[in-house]
């Protein structure tokens, strides 16, 4: 007997999940699940899509998102392999358990006939499982018996379960999975109005959220985790009126641009100090604790010879994303910016790139419009970029567009696509672990001090 969420949310919401096209019969174990086939997927980074920041209605990035690639989930939904779909599965849980052992969550999604037959993956508190509509399986007694205690195995073990209103699983969830899609987002809201009060106190989580503005619409709204790609390039809303870029923005590019064109340390050192707001940030960050050999009382001078012009100019770098305003995303933006900077310095240092501080500014660049609410090529004058950095931020094109490409790529809902540029960057399942080690950093530096690092 279906319970009364079963029959009230799908006459909500409809049925949004993620479109499985119908495929031929399963073929007996015994014939799928081919070597080739399965050893892929059990080394995680090679079969699955990208990361993607699971941030909180407080607005802090608090763990991430993983499924299995969508070129890999459709390919083998056509060939209905198994033991493959088994495999991927172990490997997506496999991931979101060591998120959930760092601390973070780790949220884990699959259709629900894919968990059945991953008997043996292993998850752990921390971890948050998202079950979808499976079309491919038909609904039996027995299917639905198998699902609930696979379900309660999880549970079981620590993880947090929840799935979509389209699935029919005769328990409570623990939290309620949704995608918003082509579903314009307050329609989303308004629908999720019309929940019983008995069920208004079970977390939601929405996914494939398709830029910023819903994204902070959803979280204003009581929406308790949302994912998706907010921050990629298709997501990013044309500005009906650009604000003017923060002075204190265009003095820091300027620095940038003094470094960058070989001024001499003490021409730079007299600019800092002609700004109250920077002296004061600059003795901050070398009175931490990464510089706690140095005695009290450290000037501008000293400060700068001890961090170096290469450090300098990092530093300058971000400290451009504490000048950004207010809104609900701040600190998850932040993040993400850090995240994607710090990925194509990365990139470029594969690449044995000379210019790879200089990437790391162009990742910054590529955030401050969104960030600061202004164009970009109002933050290309402001940050005195090169060429080569005009060209990737504003034209897509030049030496620098495949950094800057591949790192947007990682952040849309797909998986990375088959660009034939990642050889130059070691391959594909090379380019995912450089992503996983900025996504490290990132997390290092934006807590620092609690403003992105910079202080």
């Amino acid at each position: 007997m279906p319970s009364l969420l079963q029959r009230l949310l799908p006459r909500l919401f409809g049925d949004h999940d993620r479109p499985i096209a119908k495929a031929p019969p399963i073929a007996p174990a015994h014939g799928a699940g081919r070597p080739e086939d399965v050893m892929p997927a059990m080394t995680g980074l090679q079969s699955l899509g990208a990361r993607r920041p699971l941030i909180s209605s407080e607005g802090h990035i608090v763990g991430f998102e993983f499924q299995v690639g969508e070129q890999t989930f459709q390919r083998l939904v056509r060939r209905g392999d198994q033991r493959a779909q088994a495999a991927h599965v172990s490997a997506v849980l496999a991931s979101a358990r060591l998120i959930g052992q760092s601390g973070r969550i780790g949220f884990a999604r699959f259709p629900t006939g894919w968990l059945l037959q991953a008997t043996t993956a292993q998850v752990g508190p921390g971890t948050m499982v998202g079950l979808e509509l499976d079309e491919n399986c038909e609904s039996t007694p027995q299917l639905a018996l198998d699902t609930e205690h696979a379900v309660g195995r999880l549970r079981s073990a620590g993880a947090k379960v929840g799935w979509t209103a389209s699935c029919h699983i005769n328990a409570v969830p623990d939290f309620l999975l949704l995608h918003q899609q082509a579903m314009p987002m307050a329609e989303l809201l308004k629908r999720m109005q019309g929940l019983p009060k008995a069920w208004s106190a079970i977390p939601v989580v929405v996914t494939d959220i398709a830029n910023l503005e819903d994204l902070e619409l959803a979280l204003h709204h009581g929406i308790s985790w949302g994912c998706g790609a907010p921050t990629a390039l298709s997501a990013m809303p044309a500005l009906d009126k650009n604000l003017p870029v923060p002075p204190e923005v265009r003095r820091v590019g300027h620095l940038l641009h003094q470094l960058v064109t070989g001024a001499e340390t003490p021409d730079i050192v007299a600019e800092i100090k002609r700004d109250v707001g920077l002296s004061y940030r600059l003795l901050r960050r070398i009175n931490s604790a990464s510089f706690a050999q140095l005695n009290p009382g450290t000037t501008i001078e000293q400060a700068a010879m001890m961090l170096g012009r290469n450090e300098l100019y990092r530093w300058f770098s971000m400290l451009m994303i504490q000048f950004a305003g207010q809104r609900k995303t701040s600190f998850a933006l932040q993040e993400i910016t850090l995240w994607r900077s710090r990925l194509m310095e990365l990139l470029a240092l594969e690449k044995n790139d000379p210019a790879a501080g200089q990437l790391f500014t162009l990742g910054l660049a590529s955030m401050l419009a969104l960030l600061l609410k202004t164009s970009p090529t109002e933050i290309a004058s402001a940050l005195n970029l090169p060429e080569t950095a005009r060209q990737a931020l504003l034209e897509q094109s030049g030496p620098w567009n495949v950094y800057l490409q591949t790192a947007m790529e990682l952040e849309r809902p797909s998986q990375l696509g088959s660009n034939p540029e990642l050889a130059h960057f070691g391959g594909r399942a090379r380019v995912l672990q450089l992503s996983d080690q900025a996504w490290t950093w990132a997390a290092d530096n934006s807590q620092r001090d609690g403003h992105g690092g910079a202080a």
